[in-house]
């Protein structure tokens, strides 16, 4: 989904087009219809649409599953996704079609309700894939998550390395900068971006307020271990705002979808009711 060309303006707006034409030609099928006879769900045309509207949701529900075997993305990802979006704004229109506008207190109105819902939060995941992605790259240009925590782990050692040359004074801040440090978490935590209880800054902060009048040699590892911890502080930041990143994308599919499958399912009871009962 991230690369140069949107998937909103994927093929020059290919699927928007399509969507568009797909709307109105079903605009066109209801207006020709005859007006003297039933509009209803249940007319030819009503039918018609209903069983458009069903498959359109299935494959929307389908695409969820498929996007996740096309490894990296790229261009057929892009293609896909942006069919997604502009056919799933669609049912807005084609549903209300389908039931001739005739709305209700009952289980048709409610699948409708949720399909709306499923549509609002489609238009905030856009929001989102279309906003954190460019932040989440300039976090960790051409890094992966993996490489940042090794170096993180790296700077460990160095620090245990540095604290064999230091008097003990200096044992403690290393100890719960290496210890007390935490990644991670729940995912309030992680939305934060943030931890003001950080253990590396805390450790970095009681190195620097060990007294500093030591003989030369000392001097020298002690900058050298202020340097490489305020080195791991910078990493820890960029690691805490990508996990923060991913959270708000997690989160999203959290509520879409649940919200999703909710709504196929009672698009099936919509259908079993009309069979059923009508």
């Amino acid at each position: 989904m991230i690369g140069p060309q949107s998937f909103l303006s994927y093929a020059r707006f290919r699927w928007l087009k399509l969507s568009l034409v797909l709307v109105a030609a079903c605009i066109l099928v209801y207006g020709l219809s005859d007006p003297s006879e039933d509009r209803s769900g249940s007319s030819d045309v009503g039918y018609g649409l209903g069983i458009l509207c069903a498959v359109l949701m299935l494959w929307l529900l389908w695409f969820g599953v498929r996007k996740r075997r096309y490894g990296t993305g790229g261009a057929l990802l892009r293609g896909w996704l942006s069919a997604h979006v502009y056919l799933g704004t669609t049912l807005l229109l084609l549903v209300p079609l389908h039931s001739a506008f005739e709305l209700g207190w009952n289980v048709h109105t409610l699948a409708y309700a949720v399909i709306c819902a499923v549509i609002l939060s489609g238009f905030i995941g856009v929001l989102f894939y279309g906003v954190v992605p460019t932040p989440m790259t300039e976090n960790r240009p051409g890094e992966k998550l993996a490489a940042l925590l090794q170096q993180v782990a790296e700077i460990d050692v160095q620090c245990r390395t540095l604290g064999r040359e230091l008097p003990d004074a200096y044992s403690r801040g290393i100890q719960v900068a290496i210890d007390e440090t935490t990644i991670g978490g729940g995912v309030r935590r992680q939305l934060k971006g943030i931890d003001p209880d950080c253990g590396t800054t805390r450790g970095l902060a009681m190195v620097r307020a060990v007294d500093e009048h030591l003989e030369q040699k000392a001097s020298d590892t002690v900058s050298q271990l202020v340097e490489i911890l305020v080195r791991k502080q910078a990493l820890l930041g960029r690691i805490r705002r990508d996990a923060r990143y991913k959270a708000l994308l997690d989160l999203w599919l959290i509520l879409h979808v649940p919200l999703a499958i909710a709504s196929v399912l009672l698009v099936a009871v919509h259908v079993f009711v009309v069979f059923y009962y009508g």
